[in-house]
């Protein structure tokens, strides 16, 4: 009689079944699925510029696959590339980085993964201050930490207090992002020092997320807690690339930056997930750092006009807010006054995502519900889109707030 092999072959790894899907991909690949059937949606979805790269990155593409250039490259990334964007970081930046310093990726995401990797042990705590990013909490479980979500505060900054009462013991790590995805909040000088001071004390490693250093508005600028509190360069990262800066995200070119024995860590890891990164995209990546700055600035006046566009809109819409946005190009708005209010179509608001939904099936506006980032009665709006598309979306969203808000008030309801 031959052995029976007790092993269900049918069976995967528990540690994926805890990782969620991406939230804002699923709601992008829905969208993309009714548009390609005709419907007219107002898509208020994108994580990226609706711009084109600067016209130097196409070409130097071009050229590199026409030279025969698409062959592997060091594990870490180009030299050329890694000089040239420790040089950027250096000049915008105001970080002293080598090449040595440096690992380039394929997208932002393996860079904050790979980081993680280089630094957790199972069961060690990552703090993170929420609303967030939806992807961060998953990453840090990829690379065997425990998320810890922290409350930020009323002005969705972390909260210092609640970070302390969040400490433990296993806590070895905080990730920070300024400008944030998915509030638009920026960073003050006086506050990332307070930040990056208490961080140094705890003696915590920051994993500096600042995808969108570039994109800043209205008076607001980049304050990098590597900076702003130098002694963090020691035993912290910063995560950079070129998808929100130079509407490179199909491109996947991102980069780790932060002190040389990490950063060989994080280059030997790379060797063994992904080896080398996209070798045309590095080579348009040198092109765009070195010569795309102007096309970059028109992009960014571009996005802090309609950042204005939309400000006013919605504090033009009694029942809902939303702070300035400062970076980035998202609104975290707050639906908090529509709470258990019902439309005629008997969807009843508890939550953002309720509004979100709302707004997809009724008004055909695509937004993300807030439970994603972590902000319960909020919903992510990009403004990632043309102008007219912008306007129409707040003509369509004062008119259902205004409905929802006149259906609660006839029935009794507080909205």
């Amino acid at each position: 009689m031959s052995s029976t092999n007790s092993t269900n072959v049918s069976s995967f790894s528990e540690k994926m079944g805890q990782i969620e899907d991406s939230a804002t991909l699923s709601v992008m690949g829905t969208i993309k699925g009714l548009i390609a059937q005709g419907v007219d949606i107002i898509n208020l979805t994108a994580g990226e510029p609706d711009f084109s790269p600067p016209q130097c990155v196409n070409d130097a593409a071009i050229k590199a696959i026409q030279d025969g250039m698409g062959r592997y490259t060091p594990s870490a990334g180009l030299l050329e590339l890694r000089e040239t964007v420790a040089e950027v970081i250096g000049n915008e930046i105001g970080i002293n980085y080598e090449a040595k310093n440096v690992v380039v990726s394929n997208g932002g995401k393996i860079s904050i993964v790979q980081a993680l990797m280089a630094i957790l042990n199972d069961g060690d705590e990552v703090l993170i201050p929420f609303p967030s990013w939806t992807s961060y909490p998953e990453m840090v479980k990829l690379a065997g930490g425990v998320p810890a979500m922290v409350s930020c505060d009323k002005n969705m900054l972390p909260d210092l207090d609640a970070l302390e009462a969040a400490c433990t013991e296993r806590t070895v790590a905080i990730l920070l992002n300024t400008p944030s995805n998915p509030t638009g909040v920026v960073f003050s000088e006086n506050f990332t020092r307070q930040l990056g001071e208490w961080c140094l004390a705890k003696g915590l490693r920051v994993i500096s997320d600042e995808m969108y250093c570039s994109l800043t508005y209205n008076g607001a600028k980049h304050y990098s807690p590597l900076v702003v509190v130098p002694e963090l360069q020691k035993t912290s990262a910063w995560i950079g690339g070129m998808s929100k800066s130079f509407a490179m995200t199909g491109w996947r070119m991102g980069y780790f930056a932060g002190p040389a024995d990490w950063a060989a860590i994080v280059a030997r890891i790379q060797s063994q997930l992904t080896g080398s990164p996209n070798s045309i995209s590095q080579y348009a990546s040198i092109a765009g750092l070195k010569n795309g700055a102007a096309e970059r600035e028109t992009m960014r006046l571009e996005f802090e006009k309609r950042s204005r566009l939309i400000t006013i809109g919605i504090a033009n819409i009694e029942g809902i807010s939303c702070p300035e946005p400062q970076g980035a190009f998202y609104c975290f708005v707050d639906i908090s006054e529509l709470i258990g209010c019902t439309d005629a179509s008997g969807i009843t608001i508890n939550s953002g995502d309720d509004f979100a939904r709302l707004l997809l099936e009724a008004d055909n506006i695509a937004t993300i519900g807030g439970s994603a980032f972590g902000g319960q009665n909020h919903f992510r709006l990009s403004f990632a889109a043309p102008e007219k598309e912008l306007e129409r979306a707040l003509v369509k969203l004062s008119s259902r707030v205004s409905t929802l808000l006149t259906s609660g008030k006839n029935s009794a309801q507080t909205c």
